[in-house]
């Protein structure tokens, strides 16, 4: 059985050629010897993200965010934070519970870690992924992400719904049926693809 991380299988679905075979040995030596694993860099800014909204002072936790990051980091930080404080602006976001879960297709899992559970208004709960890297999330990428979610709403929220948020961007992403229908052949094939580099890589 393998497991992966669902920004990992994002990773991999958005490469193409010789450097999809790289990315997968990479992941297996790392998944074969945790000790390797890298700096999550984006970690602080979602907790931020997390902390302004339990608070409901955004503009002072990302403020502190970016005053507080490294030369390495602030630009990054300065993007995401500003970014996030045009998604909220004026929306009636509160913050609810959401679960985790995994996604299994043969001997392939992909841990499903949506970063907060949102409420617009009065409602329903979004399962809600948030994307902060500096090059724009594909819309397939996006589709994947939130097929994913989809699939395992009964246990990160029942009677939830996917979002994804490029923060970044202030852009948000939904799956309309139509999207539904094309993006399930595609991520079965991507996961089948996945194992193969897999087992190649042992």
């Amino acid at each position: 059985m393998a497991y992966i991380t669902l920004p990992t299988f994002v990773g991999y679905s958005t490469s193409s050629g010789p450097s999809r075979s790289s990315f997968v040995r990479r992941w297996r030596r790392q998944y074969e010897d945790p000790a390797r694993g890298g700096f999550n860099f984006y970690l602080r800014a979602a907790n931020a993200i997390r902390a302004g909204r339990i608070s409901g002072r955004d503009r002072e936790v990302m403020r502190a965010l970016v005053e507080n990051a490294d030369e390495r980091t602030r630009p990054h930080y300065t993007e995401i934070a500003n970014g996030w404080l045009r998604y909220v602006g004026r929306r009636d976001l509160r913050l609810a519970e959401v679960g985790r879960s995994r996604w299994r297709l043969g001997s392939l899992e992909v841990g499903i870690n949506p970063h907060l559970g949102l409420r617009k208004g009065d409602g329903p709960v979004y399962a809600t992924w948030l994307y902060f890297k500096e090059e724009p999330l594909s819309r397939d990428a996006a589709q994947m992400v939130l097929w994913l979610l989809e699939q395992t709403m009964d246990e990160l929220r029942p009677g939830g719904r996917p979002l994804v948020i490029d923060v970044r961007r202030s852009k948000e992403f939904a799956l309309s049926p139509r999207d539904r229908d094309k993006v399930r052949p595609w991520v079965r094939s991507e996961a089948s693809a996945f194992m193969s580099l897999w087992e190649a890589a042992a």
